[in-house]
């Protein structure tokens, strides 16, 4: 989106919650009351791009379900109007619950942005989310996975999927910037995750790690959906969240970096971008045979199960194992898939969404053409 925000107008919806609260999971009350405290907010984070965060209503139940809708809808129009956003307009879904929102926000076309397989999470209503996923793919004009398996998924609906994988910033993660103050004074090795804490994450892979390491460090940094205290280990240290501009100095202070991912259905139709971060840092990787990551099986260790990840380690910490020419290759696997690529192709799409209905477009009061405003509006939800 800070690549769109160069050329159209951007409003981000952040913060919808997606699991419902009627399992009972403490964490996942425990994040509605964290997105409570943080109240609802419209804010522009840099010229041509703005954040909401709407009201973080959970779905619990029908009623709950229709009253985020309801709230999501106004707060986004209410946005638009503030914005003077008046351009012709793409609606961007990621999540399938805002599904019933397509066509009733004033766009012109509507791009559906597949990414996770959302009906495998834990406390979803799954099959309600399967058949919005499925509403999206048949609905929506564009429709783009970040991974093979899940354009396969979206095929089966009827829908015509491009795949776009994930990219990286190859210029933020290819310098040698300084270690972060939290890492000082950690023994290392230093074997390091980031990312999101949650259940898809093999915690049996990274104890066993920090188990047999001889000396060195496990260190996991991202927020946790999680009950993390199976994780406490006198080896084992959680940062908790961190800015993303701070992330290239934990990866360029990690001796290896692990995804270290259960392998189910949820997982199979992942595209790792932890995996092209650690790769143009130029850092070792171990990491699950998941699909998206067997295609660098020249540049990664791969440990098929929890047993295998410190054997792979400790492949990766040997002497002689690290060298200079490695570290080249790694980052030049990855030196064309940077993020301004990937925009650059979802652009062209977008610019054909918009050329193709422009003759269907009413004219504006004062008799311009809605597409000769120097700005295009895009509504990622």
């Amino acid at each position: 989106m800070l690549r769109f925000a160069e050329r159209f107008d951007v409003l981000f919806v952040e913060g919808v919650p997606m699991r419902s609260v009627t399992s009972g999971d403490p964490h996942e009350w425990r994040r509605i009351v964290q997105k409570l405290k943080l109240r609802a907010k419209l804010r522009t984070v840099r010229p041509g791009l703005h954040v909401l965060r709407p009201l973080p209503i959970p779905p619990a139940g029908r009623l709950g379900r229709r009253a985020q809708l309801i709230n999501l809808r106004r707060e986004v129009l209410l946005a638009c109007a503030r914005l003077r956003l008046s351009g012709p307009r793409i609606a961007w879904f990621s999540l399938p619950s805002a599904a019933p929102l397509r066509g009733t926000l004033g766009e012109r076309a509507s791009v559906f942005y597949y990414q996770d397989r959302y009906d495998q999470f834990s406390h979803v209503d799954s099959e309600r989310l399967r058949r919005q996923i499925d509403e999206l793919a048949r609905g929506c004009d564009l429709v783009i996975a970040s991974a093979e398996p899940l354009a396969k998924d979206l095929r089966r609906s009827g829908a015509k999927a491009l795949v776009v994988s994930h990219g990286v910033d190859v210029e933020r993660f290819g310098g040698f910037p300084p270690p972060p103050r939290d890492l000082i004074g950690l023994e290392h090795p230093m074997v390091g995750y980031v990312g999101l804490l949650d259940d898809y994450l093999d915690s049996e892979a990274i104890i066993d790690v920090a188990n047999r390491l001889d000396r060195g460090t496990v260190v996991l940094v991202g927020a946790s959906n999680i009950d993390v205290r199976p994780l406490e280990h006198p080896r084992l240290e959680l940062l908790g969240h961190r800015p993303y501009d701070e992330i290239p100095g934990y990866l360029a202070a990690f001796d290896t970096c692990l995804v270290p991912f259960r392998v189910n259905e949820l997982t199979r139709g992942v595209n790792p971008i932890k995996l092209r971060e650690y790769l143009a840092a130029g850092r070792p990787v171990v990491s699950s045979p998941l699909p998206e990551v067997l295609p660098y099986a020249d540049v990664v260790e791969l440990a098929s199960c929890s047993e295998e990840f410190f054997p792979a380690v400790q492949r990766t910490l040997a002497p002689g194992y690290d060298t200079p020419v490695r570290r080249e290759a790694r980052r030049e696997r990855v030196a064309d898939e940077s993020w301004d690529s990937r925009a650059g192709t979802i652009e062209q799409l977008m610019w054909v969404l918009l050329l193709k209905r422009r003759d269907r477009e009413p004219t504006l009061s004062d008799g311009r053409d809605p597409s000769d405003t120097s700005r295009r509006s895009l509504e990622p939800t």
